[in-house]
Parts: structure tokens; C-alpha cells; sequence
């Protein structure tokens, strides 16, 4: 009898937990759109904070951290070359460029999770 009671008490327990299925619990689970300042172009590098990204004249980049509530918004990233251990880190904005292995690269947006980068 003690078995049957406690399967009552637990599928009444999961039936409460589950909703009613109105689509209330998606917008917990949906993450926001990024926030972002300047406007990505054809063609753009995206460099993300997840790994270093591979630059198209050679080196590399990772987002270390954004400032979207400075005057102006402001990205550091990390850019890497190829020789071991080769590294600098550079604070960007939107409009300023970046020099990467000789490569000069234009900012032309930066947002909460990535910054867009275009050749010069």
C-alpha cells in the first residue's frame, strides 16, 4: 500500500511541475539577442570570446571582454601571431582599426558576444 501511495504522490509531483503547456517556460530558455553597436558588412571576420579565430592574412584573435555601456563601447581582444607565445592585447571600438601580422583591420561592430572585424 505504501508503494502505490508514493507513485501517487510522485506522478501528482511531475504533473505540477510540468505547465500547462501554454509556452510560458520558452521564454525562460530563450537567450536574448545580442547587444551590439555598429553595423556588420559582407564579408566581415566574426571574432568570438570561445577560442582564438583564424584572420584571413594570417594570426589570430579572441574577445576577451566588451564595455558596451562606455562612451564609446569598447572590446579587448587578444591577437595572437603566428609564432608561439606571440600575443598583444588591443582595446577597440567601432570605426578604429587593428593591426594584425601587418594587416590593418577595420571594427565595424561590436556586440555583447563578438566583435566584427573587415580588412582595411
Amino acid at each position: 500500500m505504501k508503494t502505490i501511495g508514493l507513485v501517487v504522490l510522485l506522478v501528482a509531483a511531475l504533473t505540477a511541475c510540468s505547465g500547462d503547456g501554454d509556452g510560458d517556460d520558452q521564454a525562460e530558455t530563450t537567450p536574448a539577442p545580442a547587444k551590439c553597436v555598429g553595423t556588420d558588412t559582407p564579408g566581415s571576420t566574426r571574432v568570438l570570446s570561445s577560442g582564438p579565430v583564424n584572420l584571413p592574412s594570417g594570426g589570430r584573435a579572441v574577445l576577451t571582454e566588451t564595455h558596451l555601456d562606455a562612451e564609446p563601447a569598447t572590446a579587448r581582444l587578444s591577437l595572437l601571431g603566428t609564432a608561439a607565445g606571440e600575443s598583444t592585447a588591443a582595446d577597440v571600438s567601432v570605426g578604429g582599426t587593428v593591426t594584425v601580422k601587418t594587416t590593418k583591420y577595420s571594427v565595424v561592430e561590436i556586440c555583447s558576444d563578438r566583435v566584427q572585424l573587415t580588412k582595411s
